[in-house]
């Protein structure tokens, strides 16, 4: 449970973190974005990099018993595919998932949805009582 608690407020603190940035600097983000589509070679370290922090997680914390726990082998897998995507995906097909992101519907819903799982990670992961 040590290392159950102790991802939960590590991940927890990034997503709140990393979610904050992207809904108060949105031109940035997707300025950073737009860049990352045209340097492959920044693209293929980036999925390397998910790949092996996706893994990390998905072998030392591969269990489904609770809902927190549940939640952090989720940001695993998630975390390996989309490393794999990147490793993987033509620069064509990630010009349009960039693209889609720049509405700014599924942009703010995306954004969102990583502060809520960052909230909850925080506060279960310090046993917050609010």
């Amino acid at each position: 449970m040590e290392d159950t608690l102790f991802l939960a407020q590590l991940l927890g603190s990034v997503s709140i973190i990393l979610a904050v940035v992207i809904i108060l600097r949105r031109k940035l983000i997707v300025h950073v974005f737009s860049e990352f589509v045209n340097n492959r070679a920044l693209a293929f370290v980036v999925g390397i990099l998910e790949v092996i922090a996706g893994l990390a997680l998905v072998i030392k914390h591969s269990t489904w018993d609770s809902t927190l726990e549940t939640a952090i082998t989720i940001f695993g897998w998630l975390l390996l595919l989309e490393g794999i995507f990147y490793l993987f995906v033509t620069r064509r097909i990630l010009r349009k998932v960039i693209k889609w992101l720049d509405n700014k519907s599924a942009y703010y819903f995306f954004a969102l949805l990583y502060l809520v799982l960052g909230v909850y990670l925080a506060y279960v992961g310090f046993g917050l009582n609010i």
